[in-house]
């Protein structure tokens, strides 16, 4: 969501708070959030010599520490809030009070909203991180979990094993691919693709093995889950499936084209050919990046994704990939390329039957 991003633009810290202000006292930690507009979560809590975990129901009152969690920004607004930073670190005294990260690899938990998983009643535990590639966010009871997260739970350290079971945490089920949900997906792409779709004047429109499996997948991705049936690939499965699917999209283009390529070269006129397809593709490239970076403040990494995507071209997205060293580029990537395939598609059947 656009939340997550934004919490994971910042550095997540953590801090420990003394409860001084009368701001602060009276209502709840969940409500202290709202009412304010603070990102964070409250971890630990000590009242007294007691050591516990705060949950959006507790209420905090004068002289209690309090861990908060969050990007440097919001921690030191809460800071504000609450009283006064200390130099005590709650996080260290793990003698009561633990803290694992663990793998989400049980789809009984996935594409399903935090707060309906009821860990604080379940378990007493809260989950403070959400590390999802290689990007951690802060999580709140919108968020929904993804095979293949890392998340990092507080809880007592009794029932730390407990919540490992309930969440899966098996390295070893995320590099598995749930064949009956992978291939009705499949199915149902294909299915798509090959139905005729009726336009004026009698000639239907195909969206093809290309177009049909993206919508399906599209579709698919949004609804996350049906009853048992989880829709989404775990991290590493579907990174292993794109790379695997970008070897494969590129030896199959260059085994159907190399032939007629060399074929072109002995013919006259290829040079101009060549020379005009390299100068449409350099102004369109340029002028993207142009516009976008200087006109639409749009980030780097984030345009070389879109870029790939507007050429439909998965090679240029592994090098922005290798370049940009983060996900930037998967995100630009994914918002155009959809749209831009099945313009394309669409447009070109369309054009074959007008001219």
């Amino acid at each position: 969501s656009r939340r997550d991003a934004a919490a994971a633009a910042q550095r997540l810290t953590n801090v420990t708070v003394r409860v001084a202000r009368d701001e602060a006292l009276g209502a709840t930690a969940g409500e202290l959030r709202r009412r304010h507009g603070l990102h964070v979560l409250f971890g630990r809590m000590r009242r007294g010599g007691e050591l516990s975990i705060a949950t959006d129901a507790t209420v905090f009152e004068r002289g209690d520490l309090v861990c908060v969690i969050g990007g440097e920004d919001d921690v030191r607004a809460a800071a504000l809030l609450l009283g006064e930073a200390t130099a005590e670190h709650l996080e260290f005294d793990r003698s009561l009070i633990d803290y694992r990260r663990m793998f989400v690899s049980r789809p009984g938990v996935t594409e399903r909203p935090l707060r309906e998983l009821r860990l604080p009643e379940r378990f007493g535990a809260i989950v403070t991180r959400v590390r999802r590639g290689d990007v951690d966010f802060l999580p709140d009871d919108q968020t929904e979990l993804e095979l293949g997260d890392r998340v990092r739970v507080v809880a007592p350290r009794e029932r730390m094993d407990e919540v490992a079971r309930y969440l899966g945490d098996s390295f070893k089920a995320l590099s598995e691919i749930d064949i009956i949900t992978f291939s009705l997906g499949i199915a149902l792409g294909l299915l798509l693709g090959s139905a005729p779709i009726p336009l004026p004047g009698g000639a239907p429109l195909k969206l093809g093995f290309a177009g049909g499996p993206l919508v399906a997948g599209l579709v698919l991705g949004r609804v996350g889950r049906t009853g048992p049936l989880v829709w989404t690939l775990p991290y590493s499965a579907n990174l292993t499936l794109r790379q695997l699917g970008v070897v494969m999209f590129l030896a199959g283009v260059g085994t159907r084209s190399g032939y007629s390529f060399a074929h072109t070269l002995q013919q006259g006129g290829a040079a101009a050919l060549i020379g005009s397809g390299a100068v449409i593709t350099a102004v369109v490239a340029f002028g993207t990046l142009l516009v976008g970076y200087r006109l639409l403040r749009i980030p780097m990494g984030t345009l070389t994704g879109m870029l790939a995507g507007i050429q439909t071209q998965p090679a240029v997205l592994a090098f922005s990939l290798e370049q940009a060293r983060s996900d930037a580029p998967n995100t630009g990537y994914a918002s155009v390329y959809p749209v831009a395939t099945l313009v394309k598609i669409v447009a070109a059947q369309l054009l074959v039957r007008l001219l």
